[in-house]
This record gives structure tokens, sequence and C-alpha cells, in this order.
């Protein structure tokens, strides 16, 4: 029981210190290289799947821009990639300023240049929706804003 426990910690454990890494590397001017951000996805997409099981197709069909509103799952899914990502403020909701750092930390500039019109459109419009609900209408804005962004995100 408790090397289960272990191993379920450590995709998450991966990922903090995948972020921790970004941090850190900030100083030197250095961000996450294309590798690592989709290495970086795999873990969060690995973490998250246990929890909220997802259909691949039903990336596969966000990617292209259908959004299934009846799948509870997928928004939960996006929900606990950023609670994962720690961008979710102390209210549990997302945070624009948690974002933008996180991102400009993490990114590099060509990936950071696509998402801060995203973030400044998508976030901050959850008019005090649930998390979940408000997590999917985050990547719907996206996709909305600029669909390239999906592919910065773990789908």
């Amino acid at each position: 029981m408790q090397d289960q426990k272990k191993m379920n910690m450590l995709p998450t454990t991966l990922v903090l210190l995948t972020i921790i890494a970004a941090t850190i590397l900030n100083d030197c001017d250095a961000y996450l290289s294309e590798a690592a951000i989709k290495k970086t996805q795999q873990m969060l997409k690995s973490v998250c799947s246990k929890k909220y099981a997802v259909e691949e197709d039903v990336f596969s069909n966000i990617k292209k821009g259908i959004f299934p509103e009846d799948n509870n799952n997928i928004k939960c899914y996006f929900s606990c990639n950023f609670k994962t990502m720690q961008l979710i403020n102390q209210k549990g909701s997302l945070d624009k300023k948690i974002f933008k750092d996180k991102m400009s930390m993490m990114a590099p500039p060509n990936v950071y240049s696509i998402f801060l019109p995203v973030i400044e459109q998508c976030i901050g419009k959850d008019n005090g929706e649930e998390l979940c609900q408000a997590s999917y209408n985050f990547i719907k804005c996206a996709h909305h804003v600029d669909p390239k962004s999906l592919e910065y995100l773990p789908l």
C-alpha cells in the first residue's frame, strides 16, 4: 500500500520539480525547451487522467474545436491540470497574475507570446462558476483566441 502511494505521487512530484527547475532557470533566462514542455504535458495528462478518465477522441475533438458540454470528466481534468500546476488562487479560481508569472518563468518567449492574449482574454470571466466549469471555459476561450495555444496544454 505504501509503495502504491509513492508511485501515485511520482508524476505530481515530477511536475513540481519541473516547475521548480523552471523557476530557478528563470534567473538565468533559460526556459523549458519544447521537449520539456511536451514531457510536462505528458506528466500532467498522466496524473489527471487517472483521476478523471477521458477518452483520447475527446482530446482530439477539442484540438479541432469540438467541445463536449455533457462530459464532466474533461472539465475536471482541466481543473486538475491547473491545480497541479498551481495556477489556482486562494479563492479556488484561475488567477491571471499567477498564470502570467508561471508562464513567463516556464515558457520560452515564442510560447509566452501565444499565451499572453489567451491569459488576458480568458481568465477572469468565470463569474463565480465552479472550478471544473471555469477551467473548461478557459480551454474553450483559449481555442477561440488562438487554437495554437492548445498545443502547449496537456491534451
